[in-house]
């Protein structure tokens, strides 16, 4: 069902710009992200309001996330600080209605402006791209900021390291709207003709050199997953050629970080911090490391509060009460820890379960669609709900803005985005 006329509004045009500032605005701080949220809900609901069509969240996906939504006031009946959580429990609207707004602004659109909005992505991607190169060479970005961490690249968000989310989530979009733009343009000679159809792999090998000069472990790793699992689906044969080349390139980039100088930043969190120790002794890696005291702290929180948890944001505030364990952080850096803490059992089962779905009807959907927005963003999703990679809060807002949008995404994406079926004009 598609609500958009062929003359468009001032709403709908103002709507749509907003979802297609969305990179910039998520580098300006959680208060004006927020604000930026709200706004585009408030103007949606307008939208459905103005129309009559009250039938638009007539939906199976909205339904279930309202089911969650309610769970989640259910379980601030039995949170040991209500008042803490009352504000995460009833802000988790906001997110819901944002994936509606990301279907109608943007993935239901019939018009032009969507394929500009996803270009416009694009060269975002390729700003920061470009910054991240820039600091990595000179020490510090295009802007004179620099990482106070030796092995880590702060591009825009300054002394904020968490660069390595937004661009694990805009790079295979933009990979995406890259080799879609190269096919409409004419292929003369071979080399031209073997350009465009290779073309998205040297893009995915440029994209995982960069994730790794980023410094970003755990994003690296869900960079490494879904940029694999992209070459795999993205054309389904040669498979087993795809894998053995993916590890030999692995095995080279490592295997020169390994012989770096043994001051070397980089060898310092990739190898010495992290697949040395893996290598050599992986279960004691996992229980010593800082990671493991979270995620065995995050686990004695849940196994003394076991069916409904200990309510939203109230992690921080009993990690420190109790015998928790020393240095303890304001959540668990895990998802389902995070979730399994807060919300007990009873929350843990409508998120896991709506997840599950979700995945199904993605999985169902995309062979007929064979989209590669909705590929790129169905891998994201999954390589951030693995178990035990550490991760961010499922509910702050800067993780959580970009985690619905590419639900958005996965679960609503169709044919029309595809740059290939028509040239732009």
């Amino acid at each position: 069902m598609t609500l958009i006329n062929k003359n468009i509004n001032i709403n709908h045009t103002l709507g749509s710009f907003l979802i297609g500032i969305f990179p910039i605005i998520i580098f300006l701080g959680s208060a004006i992200i927020n604000f930026y949220i709200v706004l585009i809900d408030l103007i949606l609901i307008y939208e459905i309001i103005k129309n009559r069509n009250y039938n638009y969240f007539n939906n199976k996906i909205f339904y279930l996330l309202s089911l969650i939504w309610f769970s989640l006031f259910v379980n601030l009946i039995f949170s040991q600080d209500p008042q803490n959580s009352y504000g995460r429990t009833f802000g988790f609207l906001r997110f819901i209605f944002l994936v509606f707004a990301i279907k109608y602004y943007l993935i239901d659109d019939i018009t032009k402006l969507k394929k500009y909005i996803l270009i416009l992505w694009t060269v975002f991607f390729l700003i920061i791209c470009f910054d991240l190169l820039f600091e990595f060479t000179l020490g510090y970005n295009t802007l004179g900021f620099k990482s106070y961490m030796p092995g880590r690249l702060a591009g825009f968000f300054n002394q904020e390291l968490k660069i390595g989310y937004l661009f694990s989530f805009l790079c295979l979009i933009a990979a995406s709207n890259i080799y879609y733009l190269l096919q409409n343009y004419p292929s003369g000679n071979l080399f031209k003709k073997l350009f465009k159809k290779y073309s998205i792999y040297l893009i995915l090998l440029i994209i995982t050199l960069i994730s790794l000069f980023i410094g970003e472990r755990a994003n690296f790793i869900k960079t490494l997953i879904i940029v694999f699992l992209f070459s795999l689906f993205f054309e389904r044969k040669f498979l087993l050629k795809k894998i053995l080349i993916f590890f030999t390139l692995i095995i080279i980039i490592f295997s020169i970080i390994s012989q770096l100088d043994e001051k070397n930043n980089y060898k310092y969190r990739f190898w010495g911090m992290f697949l040395k120790p893996i290598i050599t002794e992986p279960i004691k890696f996992v229980k010593n490391s800082t990671y493991g005291d979270h995620y065995n702290q995050a686990y004695k929180i849940f196994n003394d509060n076991k069916l409904f948890g200990v309510g939203l944001k109230n992690y921080r505030k009993v990690v420190h009460t109790g015998d928790y364990g020393p240095n303890a952080p304001i959540h668990p850096h895990e998802k389902h820890l995070e979730i399994l803490s807060e919300t007990g059992l009873f929350g843990y089962l409508f998120f896991i379960s709506f997840f599950i779905y979700s995945f199904y009807f993605a999985i169902k959907k995309y062979p007929n669609n064979n989209n590669l927005y909705q590929l790129s963003c169905l891998l994201f999703v999954f390589s951030n709900l693995i178990p035990f990679i550490p991760s961010g809060s499922f509910f702050t807002t800067y993780g959580a803005v970009i985690f619905w949008t590419s639900f958005a995404f996965m679960i609503f994406e169709n044919k029309n985005l595809d740059f290939s079926k028509s040239k732009i004009e």
